[in-house]
């Protein structure tokens, strides 16, 4: 019996043992005619044809099923890729550790700029972050260098050096961090895609070089954002974001990654190599700044904070003086004040808030005797001093003086 032969009776058989339940041979038929065109093998299709033109077709049909659910009969033509999902990209982040991020503005030359090492579970582990001039050009351009357990802060312009442990930074930094970690900023599409926020049009070419791209447009605001996905990997090459005007995608800005896993040197999640000699270091990690408030309201403290910088000033106390003036090293704070030469202080008045520097902020008038190099006395009444608390979030009752006197 040849081969042909022996699986048509092999099928008669089997179709015979069905043959009694019509639902299950429709509702199985019903399936095969669902499958996608072209998913279908050719020469399947000319057995099924074979089979359902002979006088065996209601049975045929039936044992064809059976066989392709029991052997895995190549019915479905496995060669043909599953459809590209969110999902898929998500799962392609998974053994990634190091991140390099550019986000560009429209009209801006200089982006800004993000460095990421994350540990085995995906949680940002190191971070260094470039933020241009233009972004906030009352500080000017500034380094910033992040780990859980604490934070560097170059101010190039002012040519200061922070160093700190603050929630704030960290809260400003991870936030920063996940809109521009792929893994998190797909994990949040495919959550509003779940909610119904956003309507998804994924696009897959067939040439393998362009890239997917992801068309993210938000039913609850007027915004778009098309992500380009490389086919070879299933990473982010790219982003857009678009807001809506006139039904026009107008461009806000792009982030784009570079350096997929390429090793990072460790030394740039830190800028102490790389800060000028010159710099002033202002440390509110590795010592304990400004003055305790204790029982004193807000008021007290800020005057009592001025009262004790002046005094230092006057004692020569310039390691006291740093400490209170931000946390400046005792040589800085020589170098700033010792040519004021505060021989006295004549008056301080009544602490004003300041609020445009915090919410604990205050301007303290004061009057102050000062001896020139000829021993002539003169008064002097600076615009400020400010004063505020919380900058050690350690020890948030610890007053110092900020900015310029």
């Amino acid at each position: 019996m040849d081969t042909k032969k022996s699986l048509e009776k092999q099928l008669e058989q089997l179709g015979q043992a069905v043959s009694r339940d019509d639902a299950f041979v429709a509702n199985v038929m019903a399936r095969i005619n669902a499958v996608e065109p072209g998913r279908i093998k050719q020469n399947n299709k000319l057995l099924f044809r074979s089979f359902i033109m002979n006088r065996f077709t209601k049975f045929a049909a039936a044992a064809v099923i059976i066989i392709a659910v029991i052997f895995s009969i190549n019915i479905i033509d496995r060669s043909v890729p599953a459809a590209f999902g969110i999902e898929q990209v998500i799962a392609a982040y998974n053994t990634i550790s190091f991140l390099h991020v550019k986000q560009f503005k429209p009209n801006q030359e200089e982006p800004m700029e993000f460095w990421i090492k994350c540990d085995k579970q995906g949680r940002i582990r190191n971070a260094r972050f470039y933020q241009p001039e233009h972004i906030q050009p009352e500080d000017g351009a500034k380094v910033v260098t992040w780990t859980p357990e604490s934070a560097e802060i170059w101010f190039k312009r002012k040519n200061s050096y922070l160093i700190l442990q603050a929630k704030r930074i960290e809260g400003w930094m991870t936030s920063l961090l996940e809109q521009a970690q792929p893994k998190l900023v797909m994990k949040k599409l495919l959550e509003d895609q779940n909610a119904g926020t956003v309507d998804i049009d994924i696009q897959k070419p067939q040439e393998k070089q362009k890239p997917v791209t992801i068309i993210a447009t938000y039913k609850t605001s007027p915004k778009r954002e098309i992500y380009y996905i490389d086919q070879a990997t299933d990473l982010i090459t790219h982003i857009e974001f678009y807001r809506i005007e006139n039904n026009q995608n107008v461009l806000d800005s792009t982030t784009e990654f570079y350096d997929y896993n390429t090793s990072i040197d460790e030394k740039i999640f830190s800028i102490k190599d790389e800060v000028p000699k010159d710099v002033t270091l202002i440390d509110q990690l590795n010592q304990l700044i400004g003055i305790p408030q204790g029982n004193m309201t807000d008021e007290q403290a800020a005057a009592e904070t001025v009262r004790q910088f002046f005094q230092a000033l006057i004692d020569k106390d310039y390691k006291k003086a740093g400490s209170i003036f931000s946390g400046v090293s005792e040589e800085k704070a020589k170098e700033y004040f010792s040519r004021l030469n505060v021989t006295a202080i004549i008056s301080i008045g009544t602490p004003t808030p300041y609020p445009l520097c915090g919410p604990h902020s205050f301007r303290v008038p004061c009057e102050l005797e000062i001896t020139g190099p000829d021993d002539k006395k003169t008064t002097w009444t600076p615009y400020g001093p400010f004063t505020r608390s919380g900058d050690d979030e350690r020890h948030p009752d610890r007053w110092i003086i900020h900015g310029g006197i």
